[in-house]
C-alpha cells in the first residue's frame, strides 16, 4: 500500500512540474508575442511599457542600457536608420521559478535601412522576465550577432 502511495505521490509531482514547465512556455510565449507586435508598430511607449523601470539592455556591439525609458528611446533611435524592418524569434530553452522566468532562443532580423541597403541578421538571445505586482516584465535582455547573412 505505501508503494501505490509513493507513486501516486511521484505522478501528482511529475504532472505539476510538466504543467509548470508549460504555463512558462506559454508565458514566455505571450511576452514574445507582445514584444514583437510593439516592435512591429514601431509603438516605444507599448515596447517600453513590457521592460520593468531599472530593466538592462545588453545588445550586440553596444553599451548597456539601462531603465524603462533609456530602452524606449534605444529603440526610437534604431528605427530611424532602419525604417523598415521585421523580427522573429525562436525560443529554444524555457527555465522558470517563481518569479523568474528565462527565455533562451535565436532571432532573425530583416531590415532596409534609409538608402535602400538590406540587413539580414541571426543572432541569439537571453531574456530574463521578472514578475511584479503580478506581471511579467523583461528585466535583462541580452543579444548577439551571429555571421549575417551574405557575409559567410
Amino acid at each position: 500500500m505505501s508503494r501505490f502511495l509513493a507513486n501516486c505521490l511521484a505522478i501528482i509531482v511529475l504532472s505539476t512540474m510538466v504543467h509548470g514547465a508549460d504555463d512558462a512556455k506559454s508565458t514566455v510565449a505571450k511576452m514574445n508575442e507582445a514584444w514583437l507586435a510593439a516592435y512591429k508598430a514601431a509603438d516605444f511607449d507599448r515596447l517600453a511599457a513590457l521592460y520593468t523601470e531599472d530593466a538592462v539592455l545588453m545588445s550586440a556591439g553596444r553599451e548597456p542600457v539601462q531603465g524603462r525609458e533609456a530602452i524606449r528611446n534605444f529603440f526610437a533611435e534604431d528605427f530611424k536608420y532602419f525604417p523598415k524592418r521585421s523580427m522573429t524569434v525562436k525560443s529554444l530553452r524555457v527555465e522558470a521559478s517563481d518569479s523568474v522566468l528565462v527565455d533562451s532562443g535565436e532571432y532573425r532580423y530583416d531590415g532596409i535601412d534609409t538608402e535602400g541597403k538590406p540587413l539580414h541578421i541571426t543572432g541569439n538571445y537571453n531574456t530574463v522576465f521578472k514578475k511584479t505586482d503580478g506581471k511579467w516584465h523583461t528585466a535583462i535582455e541580452i543579444w548577439n550577432v551571429r555571421t549575417p547573412e551574405g557575409s559567410k
